[in-house]
């Protein structure tokens, strides 16, 4: 492999890493552990081969026919039918920024003891200006290198000293009865799946593929990146829980902010690891941010057939810069709003795995089409799984709307 396929290959599983650890998993993580304890471990499994496999389908959807997710889905599923993907990703994508973007100002509240509604706005602009001015490569890759510092979390968990047998116990055999009602574990497991998967890194990283011009060479670096980026991100997030099961469980003390999140950290490592804690949460929310807003305008210009893209100047494609400036200015106004962000980070994990269906089941479409993959075409085994994971997000569809009024929102 020539050098410059590997320094892609190295840059791209760091760019997984970043995608799969945002706010909202920080959140979901460290609420599930400080709720449920170790129980449930287990949403990982289908989490992360749900991300893998669909993820490796994007990559190789694109590999093989040139072209982006929703001008596919599109072109095979027809306009009326391919709306329900895009106003579905449009909703999660739009309720996601705002979540991402908190991330961003409440860490820096928590360095500076300023609130995160000054910096809310501050923090919107810093992405319209990176989204502006900053190259693919950059933006692609900075935050994500930063946010290794969330690698912390797993040297916290191993100095916490877990009992390794009772959490491998909980992985096979989760005790659902612990720390409250089925109605709250099985919504906290619903967001669990949407924080894993959230829909915006698909069409990202299909969007990005094109950006980076990945050809049939990049078919290994497209499931390396998927697989191994998955993992990592998948054990940042095992460390974030475990690390609030030994702490905040036997307290009863809820992960209801991103410091409570940070308090086993703080107990185990001190100052030091609590400011790289806090470099990054920071450092994932923003690169989560910047994915985010730029998935929504990638999604809304391919469907339309408007140009799109970083590689040129801003005039050369004015609807799809307008389009993720609209995307910050909602997100903006809507914290304005007063809204607590922890609990709509809470219920949005949870309309995220909702709508994963929308994304997944045109993927699957596309994947099987032999005139638009050829070669690439999804094979029995890969099929059997992503079926598998889909029957269970179908089931999370259904499930979410009762679960949400009966759990009243929380886990």
């Amino acid at each position: 492999m020539h050098w410059k396929r590997f320094s892609g290959l190295a840059l791209g599983v760091l760019t997984a890493i970043g995608g799969f650890v945002d706010m909202g998993g920080i959140i979901t993580a460290a609420q599930a552990g400080a709720q449920h304890q170790f129980s449930l471990l287990w949403t990982l499994v289908p989490g992360v081969i749900g991300l893998i496999v669909y993820a490796d389908m994007a990559g190789r959807v694109v590999i093989a026919c040139g072209r982006t997710l929703f001008d596919v889905i599109r072109d095979r599923l027809g306009f009326r039918l391919a709306l329900i993907p895009l106003l579905a990703t449009v909703l999660v994508n739009t309720l996601t920024l705002v979540i991402e973007l908190a991330g961003m100002s409440l860490a820096l509240q928590l360095a500076t003891r300023v609130s995160y509604l000054l910096w809310f706005p501050l923090a919107a602009l810093l992405l319209a200006l990176i989204l502006w001015r900053a190259s693919f490569e950059l933006l692609e890759n900075g935050s994500a290198l930063l946010g290794l510092a969330m690698l912390v979390a797993v040297v916290a968990m191993v100095k916490l000293a877990p009992p390794w047998k009772d959490v491998a116990v909980a992985l096979v055999h989760p005790d659902v009865t612990v720390g409250g009602s089925l109605t709250g574990y099985l919504f906290a497991a619903i967001g669990l799946l949407g924080a894993y998967m959230t829909p915006y890194q698909f069409y990202f990283y299909s969007s990005g593929a094109i950006e980076d011009e990945w050809g049939g060479q990049d078919l290994v670096v497209n499931r390396v990146t998927a697989l191994l980026g998955s993992v990592f991100g998948a054990m940042i997030d095992v460390a974030l829980m475990i690390a609030a099961a030994l702490v905040l469980f036997p307290r009863h003390a809820p992960a209801s902010s991103l410091g409570d999140a940070g308090l086993p950290i703080w107990e185990s490592l001190g100052r030091g690891g609590w400011a790289l804690f806090l470099l990054g949460a920071f450092a994932v929310s923003m690169g989560a941010g910047l994915e985010c807003a730029l998935s929504g305008a990638y999604s809304v210009c391919q469907f339309f057939g408007w140009d799109w893209g970083k590689r040129g100047k801003p005039r050369e494609a004015p609807m799809f810069h307008l389009g993720y400036l609209v995307m910050l200015l909602l997100a903006v106004a809507l914290a304005a709003t007063g809204i607590d962000p922890i609990q709509l980070t809470v219920v949005t994990m949870a309309v995220a795995a909702a709508t994963l269906p929308f994304t997944f089941v045109p993927l699957l479409i596309v994947a099987n089409d032999r005139d638009y993959m050829g070669e690439q075409r999804n094979t029995l085994a890969i099929n059997l799984v992503a079926g598998i994971v889909l029957g269970l997000l179908l089931v999370v569809t259904v499930a979410t709307i009762p679960l949400v009024l009966l759990s009243g929102g929380s886990g």
